[in-house]
């Protein structure tokens, strides 16, 4: 059944007459609704001036009007602007209008309606909905019956507070809202009087009617051949090790071969049904265990059979557990995402069609990024339904160690480097440069605690602790050799103890001043020698630690 909208220009001798309803125009308030099916503007219901419903049963009463090629899409949300009722015009490159239960949700009511939309006609428009969830559309005629009737039952009509306008793909809408009934008269303007929506029955409505009165099917065809997924584009990709999930998110199309849908072009006149056929035929049910979940957006079907169907936002989701964390933050991981389907008598193999996955890497909305993704395909797999075809995706990630390294690695630089220097120093140098090593140590210490991985110790993690080692050492040296000097106590200079530190060579390479054999050696010397040895210890761990694992 098409529809053809009858003109309201009258041609006289001297000039071209403007349409009553363009008339109307300048009474109504307009809102332009750009490319891209985002709704952006909400309008408050109460706050608009010819939206008075006097019958208490009637929640919303709108008159508008809308200029536009196709996809005129109108939404009446609640306190959240997140539900609602929807309401499309012109879906489908004009071909069909449609009323949802919210965005992109479950279809309450479709008609065919080729060509109702014009860019330079204004459709006039009226919507009531009721407060038992009754929605009437009036298009072009305001005082018949209405164009479409539904009734929602999972929408709370009474929440509504909002209407929002936007549009499709690249069509431009301009919405004319708020717009007060055309009035009677003869010197106002007229109503419409209905005649302008004219039935004309052709070929592609004989063909979608074949279709709505075959029966449903639950299963593909015999000797099916399997879906090809043609196009998988991601445009999403996160991973969160605190729940070990893994979710994919992004653009997919199918298509599928199915002989019971093939038709004769010359007997319907047409060659691709298009349209919202998705309820129409069979499409594939993924199962539970595959976690993949995402509507169907665009379907068509071609004369030999061919099903074409996309989703334009799907979510695959996965459990992936993170190893063995010991490279951190360098590390990495690996994940699989199966994708499954099946009917209630039949096998669905399910393959892709390319080799290669595209992904955008500005998408990545998680501290991981996609380094690569490999596809394998099952004629046979072990599931909690039996044996099924799966699809494999196997993806590889590496954390994005930047940030990381600049927020850890500074900071153990510095600690490091001030405990080493403060095994050179003495007296309250050294209890200062410890000290400040000390707390620059346990800032990062603490902070590295809580973004840490669960799933093993890091390799700088125990670094860290072996930093916290030297610093007690130094400490305890620093106790002692204040102890020593205060006590001067001397060891014999024919002892082994005393005999090695007065070794001149080994004074030297340690930095410390040349005494003369006769004299005797004090007790401090022995602390300020080990002083130097550990130093050289700190100094090896500390540049090993700091080495890109």
């Amino acid at each position: 059944m098409a529809l053809k909208i009858a003109s309201y220009r009258v041609l006289d001798t001297n000039s071209l007459v403007v349409a009553p309803e363009i008339d109307e125009l300048h009474k109504c308030k307009q809102y332009n609704a750009i490319n891209g099916y985002k709704y952006q503007a909400f309008f408050k219901l109460h706050e608009l001036d010819h939206h008075n419903a006097t019958d208490p049963d009637l929640h919303v009463d709108l008159m508008l009007y809308v200029m536009g090629p196709c996809d005129g899409h109108i939404l009446f949300s609640d306190q959240n602007k997140t539900s609602g009722v929807e309401i499309v015009l012109g879906a489908g490159g004009n071909t069909f209008s449609q009323i949802r239960d919210g965005q992109r949700g479950q279809s309450l009511r479709m008609k065919t309606s080729p060509n109702i939309m014009s860019p330079i006609d204004p459709l006039p428009v009226r919507v009531r909905i009721y407060t038992t969830g009754q929605i009437n559309m009036f298009v072009g005629n305001l005082t018949g019956a209405p164009f479409l009737q539904a009734i929602t039952t999972t929408v709370n009509v009474t929440q509504l507070r909002y209407v929002s306008f936007t549009t499709w793909n690249t069509a431009l809408a301009k919405w004319f809202y708020d717009c007060p009934l055309p009035a009677n008269g003869t010197n106002a303007t007229q109503t419409i009087d209905g005649n302008e929506l004219e039935q004309e029955f052709d070929g592609k409505q004989r063909l979608r009617d074949r279709f709505l009165t075959a029966p449903m099917l639950h299963d593909p065809p015999a000797n099916f051949t399997g879906v090809n997924i043609t196009h998988l584009y991601l445009q999403g990709f996160v991973y969160d090790q605190s729940t070990s999930l893994v979710e994919l998110s992004g653009v997919v199309r199918f298509s599928w071969t199915d002989p019971r849908y093939r038709w004769n072009a010359s007997e319907y006149d047409t060659t691709v049904m298009l349209g919202d056929v998705c309820h129409l035929v069979w499409t594939p049910n993924f199962e539970s265990v595959s976690l993949f979940s995402g509507a169907y957006t665009l379907c068509y079907i071609t004369m030999d059979g061919t099903v074409v169907a996309e989703i334009d936002e799907f979510s695959w989701v996965n459990f992936c557990t993170l190893p063995d964390s010991y490279r951190w933050p360098y590390d990495s991981n690996n994940c699989q995402l199966r994708l499954l389907a099946a009917g209630h008598e039949r096998t669905v193999p399910i393959r892709l069609a390319k080799s290669k996955v595209k992904y955008e890497t500005e998408f990545e909305q998680s501290e991981w990024s996609l380094k690569s993704i490999g596809i394998r395909e099952h004629q046979s797999m072990d599931t909690a339904y039996g044996v099924l075809p799966a699809l494999e995706l196997h993806i590889a990630m590496d954390r994005k160690s930047e940030i990381h390294s600049i927020s850890i690695y500074p900071a153990y630089f510095v600690a490091n480097l001030l405990i080493s220097i403060s095994f050179l120093t003495a007296g309250r140098s050294r209890l200062l440069l410890n000290s400040l090593g000390l707390i620059v140590l346990l800032n990062t210490f603490l902070s590295l605690s809580v973004i840490v991985p669960r799933s093993g110790v890091p390799k700088i993690y125990n670094f860290f602790q072996w930093s916290l080692v030297f610093y007690a050492i130094s400490s305890i040296l620093f106790v002692i050799d204040l102890w020593l000097k205060r006590t001067r106590v001397s060891m014999p200079t024919t002892s082994c103890m005393g005999r090695l530190i007065s070794f001149p060579a080994l004074r030297f390479a340690f930095a410390m001043e040349q005494r003369s054999e006769q004299k005797s050696v004090r007790w401090d010397e022995a602390t300020c020698m080990l002083s130097r040895i550990m130093m050289l210890v700190v100094t090896i761990v500390f540049v090993v630690g700091f080495v890109k694992p």
